[in-house]
């Protein structure tokens, strides 16, 4: 796997340094990103939120867990909630790697679209702060970035397998998403083929 250079030049509020595989090319400060300032439709972005929860929750029906229910609001966000049934490693990782399909979901789907920029990828990533603080929480060993042991993009990779066995279900649940706003895990996995397992 060809090693990934990350850059560490973001500070988040709190002060935490926030590696990026992309940077902002001519665009707004870090604290001031978003789909509409990188020239993004309204629409564009919420389609764009919807790919991420989407990619959460389709990776981790894959992976055998119950994913409760999945949503995108008006305003930027959305959220994808999910079950841990066992404490089997298998499960553990298939929730892990869940996490990490958010982000990975929004680039794939900007590259598909013909929206990819730099910039573009660079927010994707940094909307995953918070996915991304649950990865290093529960991930042993934790990730480094590009600073010896295993690499954050290791996960990147796994996720991007994740995605491939589920990118023709994700497509077909996201106008779906778009429209309602919210899902319930046992629709969406209707919806596309997959089983929720029952808690």
């Amino acid at each position: 796997m060809a090693l990934t250079r990350w850059h560490h030049d973001v500070v988040l509020e709190d002060g935490t340094v926030y590696p990026l595989r992309h940077r902002l090319e001519n665009g707004p400060e870090y604290g001031a990103v978003s789909g509409r300032a990188l020239g993004l439709t309204a629409g564009q972005s919420r389609n764009g939120t919807a790919v991420h929860e989407l990619g959460h929750a389709l990776v981790w029906l894959a992976g055998g867990l119950h994913v409760t229910g999945l949503a995108v609001g008006t305003e930027p966000g959305g959220r994808a909630q999910c079950t841990l049934l066992t404490h089997t490693p298998e499960h553990r990782a298939a929730r892990v790697i869940g996490i990490v399909a958010g982000e990975r979901a929004v680039d794939r789907w900007l590259r598909e679209t013909g929206l990819w920029t730099p910039s573009l990828a660079a927010m994707a990533e940094l909307e995953a702060a918070h996915d991304r603080a649950l990865v290093l929480d529960a991930a042993r060993p934790r990730p480094a970035f590009g600073d010896g042991g295993p690499d954050y993009s290791d996960l990147h990779h796994l996720a991007d397998q994740a995605l491939d066995t589920i990118w023709d279900r994700l497509l077909t649940a996201l106008p779906v998403l778009v429209r309602d706003g919210e899902m319930t895990g046992d629709r969406l996995a209707a919806r596309t083929g997959l089983t929720n397992p029952s808690l």
